[in-house]
Order: C-alpha cells, then sequence, then structure tokens
C-alpha cells in the first residue's frame, strides 16, 4: 500500500507532556504504612477465629479421611532447610540424624 491508501501518521500534540518526570513518582505518598500487613494480619485474624471453633476436630477429621492431605499439611510447615551453627560436641545419634554422619 503506498500513496493515497497509507495512513498518515497522526501530528504530536507539542502540549502534551508525560505524566511525570522518569525516576519520579506518580503516587508521591506511596502505598499507606500497613495496608498489605492490615490484609494479612486480617485473614490471619479470621483463620484463628475459625481455627479456635473447630480447627482441632477438622485436624482429627483430616487425619482419618485423607492422610495423604494431613502429612502434606505437616509437610508444608516444616522447613525445607534449617540454617544452623553447632558448637561443641553432639552425639552420634544426632550427627546421624543431620546425616552428618552415616
Amino acid at each position: 500500500m503506498t500513496g493515497e491508501d497509507t495512513p498518515q501518521e497522526t501530528p504530536r500534540n507539542p502540549n502534551l507532556m508525560p505524566p511525570w518526570q522518569p525516576g519520579q513518582s506518580g503516587n508521591p505518598n506511596g502505598r499507606p504504612k500497613g495496608a498489605r500487613s492490615k490484609l494479612a494480619e486480617d485473614f490471619c485474624q479470621a483463620l484463628l477465629d475459625d481455627f479456635a471453633k473447630g480447627g482441632a476436630e477438622a485436624i482429627l477429621q483430616m487425619r482419618d479421611k485423607q492422610p495423604n492431605e494431613y502429612v502434606r499439611a505437616i509437610a508444608s510447615i516444616i522447613p525445607k532447610e534449617v540454617d544452623a551453627n553447632l558448637t561443641g560436641d553432639i552425639s552420634d545419634d544426632v550427627k546421624r540424624w543431620l546425616g552428618l554422619k552415616s
């Protein structure tokens, strides 16, 4: 397509400026302190309140009816890695348990 069929470039308006300069925030006040953590706190409090009503019974039911999910839930809250400094003597049993001795 050439000639009259080619659309013309729209002229730029020199009065249009970017809303702010590079490196300058569009929201100088930023997110209010605690806004994100407030949601997490409210969620955790609601979860704690619900658990107080029937959480222990729910765990027992899960153990009996869905043992695979029960074990998965336990595994999900155990730390994947432990960063520790051990000084002094530790027993051979502890060393084996930690994988330090075969």
